[in-house]
């Protein structure tokens, strides 16, 4: 009996069919490493992608902080350019309101007519001495003296008198030798007499001051009197 023997390809088929294996792995290999690089251009493609919106973004961003800038500057500028007109504005207004220096304050003898059930009054009356026009407003600082020009307390209240009505503290424009008058009146029952012979008058409520006679006997060294005004503050 004969024996079975594997069969064996010749020499030339096997030698064929390795060849052949051989460049199908190396077909394989190569679509590998295609593949691969294929993915490796997409990542890196998708990561420049990334980096242009990025970078778009970024100069976005600039853009509008600049454009920020500008609009903070311009309102800043504005800003200053308010304050400094404003701060002009003041300057101008201090520089037109009138100098103790340019004021020259008395009584006026038209308001001496004032007497009536134990009240008695006077005009006070301040003239622009200066060349320039200027502006006066408010109250008139007033304080007694007596003999010897020796200090009298004084108690000065502002408003009403008995004989004409407050206008209220207001700005007056005084040109050059113009005028501006204010009521000044006081009582005279006894209570606590004070026997006056001068009188402080000052027009702003600083210490300039005028000093004029006023021989005067008055209840507890009190005086009355309005705010300045443009003509004499009588009621009628």
């Amino acid at each position: 009996m004969s024996r079975n023997r594997p069969y064996r390809y010749p020499l030339g088929v096997v030698m064929s069919h390795r060849i052949r294996n051989r460049r199908v792995q190396k077909a394989g290999v190569a679509a590998l490493i295609a593949a691969a690089s294929a993915v490796a251009l997409t990542a890196c493609g998708s990561s420049d992608s990334s980096s242009d919106a990025k970078g778009s973004t970024s100069a976005a961003s600039s853009s509008v902080a600049s454009s920020k800038s500008d609009t903070t500057i311009h309102s800043q500028a504005g800003k200053q350019s308010t304050t400094l007109s404003n701060s002009a504005a003041g300057a101008a207004q201090a520089t037109a309101e009138c100098q103790p220096g340019t004021l020259k304050a008395k009584l006026d003898s038209a308001g001496t007519s004032q007497a009536e059930m134990n009240h008695r009054g006077t005009f006070l009356r301040v003239t622009n001495t200066g060349q320039e026009t200027c502006v006066i407003s408010g109250y008139a600082g007033v304080a007694l003296e007596g003999a010897g020009h020796t200090a009298i307390k004084t108690t000065a209240r502002h408003g009403d008198t008995y004989f004409a009505t407050d206008p209220g503290a207001h700005p007056i424009t005084l040109g050059p030798g113009k005028s501006a008058w204010a009521d000044l009146v006081w009582t005279t029952t006894g209570a606590s007499t004070a026997h006056a012979k001068y009188l402080q008058i000052s027009p702003t409520g600083s210490n300039s001051h005028s000093t004029v006679a006023f021989d005067q006997d008055l209840d507890n060294g009190t005086l009355s009197l309005t705010a300045w005004s443009s003509k004499p503050p009588i009621n009628s």
